[in-house]
């Protein structure tokens, strides 16, 4: 084989974890890489899930080639990206009504699949984590972690730019272009008008899109689309992710993340990627599972709710009524005609790498090149190491220093210059996008006093900003989240937040946030 050759021309198209995983994959195997996002990076299922950065511990019993390759995943990301991860440990724990042998078999799986696993003394445990249950049977620690999604494909992105790769958001993908068997273009607008992107090579990474994209070109890719909805809480009530020691369901996982706890999932077959509005009844399954780990979870407030569409890969003849993989697929398209396309789906987000390094084989292979991928020992952020990410490091930086005025975000501690940077110096001219890289609103007041500091921030340096626009658009989709958990103090919390943007911002609303007369 030859060696590569640099002038290959590949456009990714999805800008979640795998789309900026398999653009820096391909670029330090020196293709020339452009991504295209309809959005910002990861605004779609990678920002819509639990936040684990998982052992692969969940999967020991089920799957455990699976679980091994979670587990080596884990450890890799979390060296790369240390200031994405949050090493927080993880337990599971059985409860009366979970199956009494699977503990057994957990233990068994994580050993087989090199997933350290070590039983603990419930009462420790109990101990240790007060706000659980009091009738913990079994105890197990393994190495689960919390990853914060938007930090992880901004490091990814941002490497991909310095190697002198393209990144288009807010690019509308229109065609995918093929002419003699092989593609040739891809077409795409976005604000500045209609434009051709040569192409040697098409990746397909737009998670549960991704049959939409592969429709272009006549394709199909068959999809299991499963929307799981999450609830999130005001405080972080456990230090650890904690989880049923029982087979892989839903509702059973909370995980601590910044300042909340996150609580999921649901599992509900959708038809369509973009189903992600949360139902009353979802709302009530959440609370009452998480009742069983956390007895007086309802004393809580119960700031948001959310939901993202899961892609799992479906092949042709899969037996009815038996659960899909987690595994990921790749597929080239160019046995079907299509040379140079190809379509990376299912996985998750802890195995985005290994499914990114998994697609440059493929795509080397079909081209006749050797190429190696080198994203596992690669490190990011200009080479340099950093420490792993705490959700206190924002508050101890701001005592240390006794600036107790820097805040523009009091519940997460964003500091006014960290926006700054970002609008000066990377161009991010949006709250959204700003709240997406800052975690600004993420907190208890869900944006209700940050909103307007960010907006003035932007407008001060950009006289042409739509203030108004751009504040009733964050208020909007912090809102559909706020309404689903407007009871008791969250529905005062709720009432007054609205107040403020609507009679001291004069933001107003319309029937954009409300249900369908179908709504159940």
């Amino acid at each position: 084989m030859p060696p590569i050759n640099s002038n290959a021309r590949v456009v990714v198209i999805g800008g979640g974890a795998t789309g900026c995983s398999v653009a820096r994959d391909l670029i330090l195997r020196r293709f020339d890489v452009t991504l295209v996002e309809s959005g910002d990076l990861g605004c779609g299922t990678s920002s819509r899930f639990h936040g684990m950065l998982q052992s692969g511990a969940r999967y020991a019993v089920s799957d455990t080639e699976y679980a091994a390759q979670c587990m080596r995943e884990r450890l890799i990301v979390a060296d790369l990206m240390p200031e994405a991860v949050e090493q927080t440990g993880g337990l599971f724990i059985s409860l009366a009504g979970d199956p009494p042998d699977f503990a057994d078999k957990f233990v068994t799986g994580c050993q087989n699949a090199h997933i350290p696993v070590e039983e603990l003394d419930p009462d420790w445990v109990m101990a240790e984590e007060p706000a659980i249950s009091r009738n913990v049977l079994r105890a197990f620690s393994v190495p689960d972690a919390t990853v914060q999604s938007w930090r992880l494909v901004n490091l990814l992105a941002d490497d991909v730019r310095r190697k002198g790769g393209t990144i288009l958001t807010r690019h509308q993908v229109k065609g995918v272009e093929v002419a003699n068997g092989r593609v040739r273009y891809v077409r795409v607008v976005g604000s500045s008008g209609e434009q051709l992107l040569e192409a040697d090579v098409v990746i397909n990474a737009a998670g549960p899109w991704s049959a939409r994209v592969a429709d272009m070109v006549g394709e199909s890719v068959d999809l299991h689309l499963v929307k799981g909805s999450i609830i999130v809480f005001s405080h972080r009530m456990v230090q650890r992710v904690v989880s049923r020691c029982r087979p892989p369901t839903s509702h059973d996982i909370m995980v601590p993340t910044g300042t909340v706890s996150l609580f999921g999932t649901t599992s509900k077959v959708v038809d369509n990627p973009d189903t992600t509005r949360v139902c009353p009844r979802e709302i009530q399954e959440l609370l009452d599972s998480a009742e069983a780990i956390i007895p007086k979870v309802r004393s809580y407030r119960a700031l948001r709710a959310w939901a993202g569409v899961r892609p799992l890969y479906c092949p042709q003849n899969w037996p009815p009524d038996t659960p899909l993989s987690r595994r990921h697929t790749v597929i080239d398209h160019g046995k079907n005609g299509f040379a140079g396309f190809f379509t990376v789906c299912g996985g998750s987000l802890t195995t985005h790498r290994f499914m990114a390094e998994d697609l440059g084989n493929h795509v080397c292979q079909s081209l006749g090149l050797i190429a190696p991928s080198t994203t596992a020992t690669t490190l990011l952020n200009k080479g340099t190491k950093n420490s792993s990410w705490q959700p206190t490091n924002n508050f101890l930086r701001i005592e240390k220093e006794r600036r107790f005025l820097a805040p523009v975000c009091e519940c997460e501690a964003v500091e006014q210059s960290d926006v700054i940077d970002l609008i000066e110096n990377h161009g991010i001219c949006h709250l959204h996008d700003l709240r997406r890289r800052l975690r600004i609103g993420f907190g208890p007041c869900q944006g209700t006093f940050c909103g307007s500091r960010v907006a003035a921030l932007i407008a001060s340096r950009h006289p042409d900003y739509p203030a108004s626009d751009d504040l009733k658009g964050f208020w909007v989709e912090r809102l559909k989240g706020v309404i689903h958990t407007a009871w008791g103090s969250q529905a005062r919390q709720a009432l007054l937040s609205d107040m403020v943007y609507r009679e001291t911002l004069g933001v107003r609303l319309n029937r954009e946030i409300m249900p369908p007369d179908d709504y159940q």
